[in-house]
């Protein structure tokens, strides 16, 4: 059965890497009086359909893929997390827990993934989900690089993480090493598509006075996003989160933008759109609830809402996460058999309370 999962999740982390050769996306994180406030744009040639999941604390998980030493990953979710997932449950393109700990995903063709070793392997989504399930800091985040490999058969992809004291790291695996800025190193809080020491060299060398004859581009992006953060005034702007959509809307929208998501950390609220669903919708951590016998609950991220939406939410069901899969798979043009597909969600749908 083992050997079954781990074929499985090979399939679909090539359909994973099919997307994302496929989008761009962009990510920053804004300083401001009342907390930092975290903006992400998922672009995607083709329609973005997905699931919102409320992740609960004290769920007992495991990987997929073994190490040479025949371990696996093991763990128990820290904290409850809302995160925004493409391929169904526990693979998450970007989200935030309960401590405050903001991820968000982007592409990154330069990437370069280590090669198998002592460590257990997760995939790229289920990577990101492990970093929301256990950590609540960037330095805590910094460290699941000793503990878990990334898996290389995963799509090439780098990270911007932010915590809720402000601190971020961009997180990337460059030549087969894992490599990551963060303070003094960190000098823009921003990400885009291209490698982040590329991106700031770019930056400072006059980038933007030539930048403009290629809009949507990620060297522009990454240099809107930063002056974009730098222009910000609390007294001018004090709605924060508006500013930051608008940032994602207008400044380093692309023209295959799908889903713009804002992160308001200091309060732990979320507040997206999505080019399906353009009206604002919003959820609070306050009307949230990740205990780990409560129902698990999910949300159509393109449904037709505006506003609050907590109580949109719908019990889980299996079903439902197969068709997010299948109908994602055969937008790209790539067959996924009823096998493979259930298997990976059977696994899933086996994490239970540890207590």
């Amino acid at each position: 059965m083992r050997s079954f999962i781990v074929s499985a999740i090979g399939s679909l982390c090539l359909i994973l890497s099919l997307i994302n050769h496929s989008s761009a996306c962009t990510c920053f994180c804004l300083d401001t009086p009342e907390g930092p406030v975290f903006g992400s744009n998922l672009d995607l040639l083709f329609p973005a359909d997905g699931l919102v999941f409320i992740n609960h604390r004290g769920i007992e998980k495991e990987g997929f893929e073994a190490s040479p030493t025949g371990e696996t990953a093991k763990w128990v979710s820290k904290y409850g997390s809302v995160t925004f997932n493409l391929a169904g449950r526990e693979w998450a393109f970007g989200g935030m827990n309960e401590a405050g700990l903001v991820l968000g995903s982007m592409e990154l063709l330069k990437a370069e993934f280590p090669e198998p070793d002592h460590r257990p392997g997760l995939p790229i989504g289920v990577w990101a989900q492990y970093v929301l399930d256990t950590c609540g800091s960037v330095e805590e985040a910094i460290e699941v690089d000793s503990r878990v490999r990334i898996e290389d058969a995963a799509p090439p992809i780098h990270y911007l993480i932010a915590d809720a004291s402000g601190n971020c790291v961009a997180i990337e695996w460059l030549d087969g090493e894992f490599v990551c800025y963060s303070g003094e190193d960190l000098p823009v809080k921003a990400m885009s598509n291209m490698r982040y020491a590329s991106a700031l060299a770019a930056y400072e060398q006059g980038g933007p006075s030539w930048w403009w004859s290629n809009p949507g581009q990620s060297a522009e992006r990454f240099a809107t996003a930063h002056e974009r953060n730098e222009s910000y005034d609390a007294s001018r702007d004090p709605n924060a989160v508006n500013y930051a959509f608008g940032t994602l809307i207008h400044g380093v929208v692309a023209p295959h933008t799908k889903w713009s998501i804002v992160y308001d950390i200091g309060k732990r609220e979320i507040w997206y759109g999505t080019v399906v669903s353009q009206p604002v919708k919003h959820i609070s951590f306050e009307n949230v609830d990740f205990s780990c016998d409560a129902p698990l609950k999910m949300l159509d991220v393109n449904a037709p809402l505006e506003g609050d939406v907590e109580e949109s939410f719908i019990p889980y069901d299996s079903e439902t996460n197969l068709k997010v899969l299948h109908t994602l798979c055969e937008r790209y043009g790539m067959g996924i058999s009823e096998d493979v597909a259930s298997g990976v969600v059977r696994h899933i749908d086996s994490f239970e309370c540890a207590e």
